[in-house]
C-alpha cells in the first residue's frame, strides 16, 4: 500500500544513512508529518558534523557505528539509503516483525501528484535526465529534477501541482525493491555495472527492468534499439514501447539518419535537427538526445520545441567538461564516467593525442575492452586507486594483443596523476580524467572527484 502523509502521523520511522543530500531532507519531512524518527549511520558522531548541525534543535534520535543494523527492532517504517541490499537479514528480520521496508525515492513515487518521466540505464543517465529536463522546461512544463541527480524531491514532494512534471533519474539500486514505475521510461542501454553489489549480471538487468515492470496500457517505455537486451524487452513490456537509435530506423521513435534526427511518430516523419547542430560531443550523446527526444515526444512536446532545447543545451557538469587549455593542452573533467563502456565513448568522442587518469574503486567490471580501446587510442595513461593493477593487467594483456606498447604509471594521488599527464602530454594534447571505476576509495562521490581534478588543472 502506498503511504500518505496521513498515515505518516505518530508511525515509528528508522532513517538508515544520514547524509546531506537526501537522509537529512528526509528525516526532515518525516518530522513535519508527526513521524517519530530514529536516524541510523555506520559512520561515527565525528564524521557527522554537518548532519548533526543541519538537525540542530530536532526531535532525532541517533543510533550509529558499524552494528546500527542490529537495532532495528521496534519500527513501522525503514528507510533504507539506496546502496543497502533490501535482502539485507536484518532488514527481513524487521520486516517479520511488522516493518514496512521503503525508501526516500519510494515516497517521492507514493506522494508525487504529477506525472513521472525516469530514466535509467549503465551509461548516459545523467545527461539523458538533464535533456529531458530541459525540453520539458523549454516547452512551457513545470519541471522538478531529482532522483539520483540534484536535490532530494522529498521536502517539494507534496507542493508538486499535477500538472508538472517529475523527472528523476534512477539507478539500479533505486529501482531494485520498487513496485512502482513512472508514467515515461527510459533505458539508455545495459552493460555489466555495479556488481560490487549486485550478485549477477541478472540481478542488476533485472532492478532495471523494473523501471517498466510496473507500468500500464497508458504508459511509455523508450528501449535502446541498439541494444539487445533492451530492444528484447519491448515483447514484454506491459505499455507502449517506443524505441531510439543512431544505427538504424524504428518502426516509432527517434532514429539517426545520414546527419539529422528524426523523429517518427504519429504516422509522420519529421526532422528534429542535424547532429552538427549539438553542442554535445560524441555518438553515444547522439543517442542520449535521440532518448530524450522520444520520451518528450510521447508527452506531447512538438518537434519543434525538442529541436529548441537540445540544439541550445550545453554539457553537463563532470560529463566531457572542458575545464581548460593550458600550453597548448586540452583538459577535460569525466569524473561521470564510472564504468568502462562510458570512458571508451569519452575517448572516441575527444579523440586525438590522448594523456588518460583511469582507476578508482571496483565495480567489479571488466576491463579487457578498455583496455583495448586504451592501447589503441591513448599514448599514455596515469593509474590510481584500488582498480590500478587490475587495469594495468588488463592493458597489459591487450598490448600483447594489439604488439603495442602505453605509457602507463602508477600514481598515489589525483595532483600527482594530473601533473604526471602534464609531462606527457604536448601542444594538441587532450588530458582526459575518465575513470572508468566508482570514486569512493578516495573521494566522497563522483563529482568530489571532478571537482579536484577542475581545481588541480586550474592551479596549474
Amino acid at each position: 500500500m502506498p503511504i500518505t502523509l496521513e498515515s505518516l502521523k505518530g508511525k515509528k520511522a528508522a532513517v538508515m544513512g544520514i547524509g546531506l543530500r537526501s537522509g537529512v531532507p528526509l528525516v526532515k519531512f518525516l518530522l513535519r508529518h508527526g513521524a517519530a524518527v530514529t536516524a541510523f549511520d555506520k559512520k561515527t558522531a565525528e564524521h557527522l558534523d554537518d548532519v548533526f548541525k543541519a538537525l540542530k534543535g530536532l526531535n532525532v534520535e541517533f543510533i550509529l557505528g558499524g552494528d546500527y543494523l542490529t537495532k532495528l527492532h521496534g519500527f513501522d517504517l525503514l528507510f533504507k539509503t539506496p546502496i543497502m541490499r533490501p535482502d539485507l537479514p536484518e532488514l527481513q528480520d524487521a520486516i517479520l516483525e511488522g516493518a514496512v521496508l521503503t525508501s526516500e525515492i519510494e515516497l517521492v513515487f507514493d506522494l508525487a501528484a504529477a506525472p513521472i518521466t525516469g530514466i535509467t540505464g549503465s551509461d548516459g543517465k545523467t545527461t539523458t535526465t538533464s535533456l529531458v529536463n530541459a525540453i520539458l522546461t523549454h516547452s512551457g512544463r513545470r519541471t522538478y529534477l531529482g532522483g539520483n541527480i540534484g536535490q532530494s524531491l522529498i521536502e517539494q514532494v507534496e507542493h508538486i501541482p499535477v500538472d508538472a512534471s517529475v523527472v528523476l533519474e534512477l539507478s539500479s539500486f533505486q529501482l531494485m525493491p520498487m513496485q512502482q514505475s513512472p508514467h515515461v521510461s527510459v533505458i539508455t542501454n545495459l552493460s555489466p555495472n555495479h556488481l560490487d553489489v549486485h550478485t549477477s549480471y541478472q540481478e542488476y538487468v533485472h532492478a532495471k527492468a523494473n523501471i517498466w515492470r510496473y507500468q500500464s496500457a497508458g504508459d511509455y517505455i523508450i528501449l535502446n534499439f541498439d541494444d539487445e537486451l533492451t530492444k528484447a524487452m519491448a515483447t514484454r513490456v506491459p505499455s507502449q514501447a517506443v524505441f531510439f537509435s543512431r544505427r538504424s530506423e524504428v518502426p516509432v521513435g527517434v532514429f539517426l539518419q545520414a546527419d539529422s534526427l528524426i523523429a517518427r511518430y504519429n504516422g509522420k516523419d519529421e526532422v528534429i535537427c542535424s547532429v552538427n547542430e549539438l553542442h554535445l560531443r560524441g555518438v553515444h550523446n547522439w543517442e542520449n538526445v535521440a532518448a530524450a527526444a522520444a520520451a518528450c515526444l510521447v508527452q506531447g512536446v512538438s518537434v519543434k520545441e525538442i529541436a529548441e532545447a537540445v540544439v541550445s543545451f550545453t554539457t553537463v557538469e563532470h560529463r566531457l567538461e572542458f575545464v581548460r587549455e593550458k600550453d597548448g593542452v586540452k583538459y577535460y573533467n569525466d569524473s561521470i564516467a564510472s564504468s568502462p563502456t562510458r570512458t571508451i565513448a569519452g575517448l572516441q568522442a575527444v579523440g586525438g593525442d590522448l594523456v588518460l587518469i583511469a582507476g578508482g574503486s571496483d565495480k567489479n567490471t571488466p576491463f579487457d575492452e578498455l583496455a583495448l580501446e586504451i592501447v589503441d587510442r591513448v599514448r599514455a595513461v596515469a593509474l590510481i586507486g584500488k582498480t590500478a593493477d587490475k587495469i594495468a593487467l588488463a592493458i597489459e594483456n591487450a598490448e600483447k594483443q594489439r604488439n603495442q606498447i602505453v605509457n602507463k604509471c602508477y600514481l598515489p594521488t589525483l595532483e600527482a596523476a594530473v601533473n604526471w599527464c602534464r609531462e606527457q602530454s604536448k601542444s594538441g594534447s587532450s588530458v582526459m580524467l575518465s575513470p572508468a571505476c566508482a570514486s569512493f576509495d578516495m573521494f566522497r562521490d563522483f563529482e568530489d572527484r571532478g571537482n579536484q581534478y577542475k581545481a588541480i588543472v586550474r592551479a596549474l
